[in-house]
C-alpha cells in the first residue's frame, strides 16, 4: 500500500439517485484491493424504501429508517429512523478510528437537525480517522461543511462521471 496523506476528508456528493453510494462501494473496493484497512458505514436502499445500514468491516447490516412514523425514532419527511440502526451503524464508526479509510454513507437530513450519524463529525474533526470519505447529498452541503474543521475535498457525482469517478476519488485519497 503506499504511504497515504494523513487526515483527508473527501465528500461525495450529488443529487438523489446520482451514483455517490456506488461510488463509494468502487473506491471501497479498489482501496481493499490494495491492502487499505477500510471501516464504517454504508447505507443501502431494499425493497418497500427501507434503508438498511452496513458495518464494512464486518458485513453486519440492520434496519437504519423505514417510511412513515413506525419506530418512534427521529423523523424526516420521507422516513422514521430506528434507533437501534443508528446506534448500531455508531458502533461501525467508533471501530473504525484506526481503519486507514473510513466511509460514513450517507449523511444526511436527520443529521442537519443534530441527530444520526452527526457524532461521526466529532471524531473526523478530532483527526481519530485517518482519511474519511462522506457522503452528502448537495444541497446539505451548505448546512454541513461549516461542522468540519479541515477543508475537504469535494466530488460531485453524475450521470456524465460516475463510471470514471471512483478512481479519481481513489487516487485523490491516495496520492497516485
Amino acid at each position: 500500500m503506499k504511504q497515504q496523506k494523513q487526515g483527508q476528508i473527501l465528500i461525495i456528493t450529488g443529487a438523489v439517485g446520482s451514483g455517490k453510494t456506488t461510488v463509494c462501494k468502487k473506491v471501497l473496493e479498489t482501496a481493499r484491493n490494495t491492502g487499505c484497512r477500510c471501516g464504517g458505514i454504508i447505507t443501502h436502499k431494499m425493497p418497500g424504501d427501507t434503508l438498511a445500514v452496513e458495518n464494512i468491516r464486518t458485513g453486519a447490516t440492520v434496519t437504519l429508517a423505514v417510511p412513515g412514523d413506525r419506530y418512534g425514532g427521529p423523523l424526516v419527511p420521507r422516513f422514521t429512523f430506528d434507533p437501534e440502526g443508528i446506534r448500531f451503524g455508531m458502533r461501525a464508526l467508533e471501530q473504525a478510528i484506526d481503519d486507514d479509510v473510513v466511509f460514513v454513507d450517507e449523511i444526511g437530513i436527520i443529521e442537519t437537525m443534530g441527530e444520526g450519524f452527526v457524532k461521526a463529525f466529532d471524531i473526523v474533526n478530532a483527526g481519530s480517522m485517518k482519511n474519511s470519505i462522506l457522503v452528502i447529498r448537495e444541497e446539505l452541503l451548505e448546512y454541513l461543511i461549516p461542522g468540519l474543521n479541515r477543508t475537504p475535498l469535494i466530488f460531485e457525482t453524475n450521470e456524465q462521471n460516475r463510471d470514471r469517478l471512483p478512481e479519481i476519488v481513489f487516487s485523490a485519497l491516495t496520492g497516485i
